[in-house]
């Protein structure tokens, strides 16, 4: 797991502090059908780099790593990326970012 570092603004980060477990344990997942039509709507594969921009505990990126995407998990919670990292190490296509959607870098847009 790589981890990379993108500038955060910690007045807006606390939102989360310590409810990382609760949320793991208590959000429910997303229907498969959602991610499925994704990849279809959109043409992602397990070829595609995806950015899960404010990832919390990586519940969404799961789906998206067990298809075999690359997936960056943008996440500025320290305590939620955490976990997300802790659930998600054993993917060799996930990599924890710092940062917020805002310090997010890109070079390039699908078009739509």
């Amino acid at each position: 797991m790589k981890k990379y570092l993108f500038k955060a603004d910690m007045d807006t980060l606390k939102k989360f502090d310590g409810r990382a477990e609760d949320y793991t344990v208590g959000r429910p997942g997303c229907a498969q059908e959602l991610v499925d039509y994704l990849y279809n709507r959109f043409e992602i594969s397990d070829e595609s780099v995806i950015a899960d921009i404010g990832s919390g505990t990586g519940k969404f990126a799961k789906y998206l790593l067990d298809r075999g995407s690359e997936v960056y998990c943008v996440e500025p919670n320290p305590d939620m990326r955490h976990m997300a990292e802790r659930e998600l190490n054993g993917y060799t296509n996930f990599h924890s970012v710092i940062g917020t959607a805002e310090n997010t870098i890109y070079d390039i847009l699908p078009e739509f």
